[in-house]
């Protein structure tokens, strides 16, 4: 990030076996305040029907990708919370 490039994080830590969206891991929190940048919460959906998990390439299909508000968060926030309030967003833009 120091050399201008974003970085994707996946906060769940691995694949989803069934599709749905896993609890995320403190470790996002611990990013978000330890590098002190904006987070931008993602919702990826139709990945999973389209690219199973050990199949090298992905069959036709829709993916939809939905992008929220940039978030920002204090220093001394506890990055399990942060990690709860991420979801919390990415889970909302499934209705959006």
């Amino acid at each position: 990030m120091d050399r201008g490039y974003s970085v994707l994080v996946f906060p769940e830590g691995h694949h989803t076996t069934d599709g749905e969206l896993r609890p995320f891991r403190a470790g996002v929190g611990l990013l978000a305040t330890r590098l002190a940048v904006p987070v931008v919460p993602m919702r990826i959906d139709g990945l999973f029907e389209v690219k199973r998990a050990g199949k090298r390439f992905a069959a036709p299909g829709k993916i939809t990708v939905r992008i929220g508000k940039p978030l920002s968060f204090d220093a001394t926030a506890d990055p399990q919370w942060i990690a709860r309030e991420l979801q919390s967003r990415v889970e909302a833009l499934r209705t959006e």
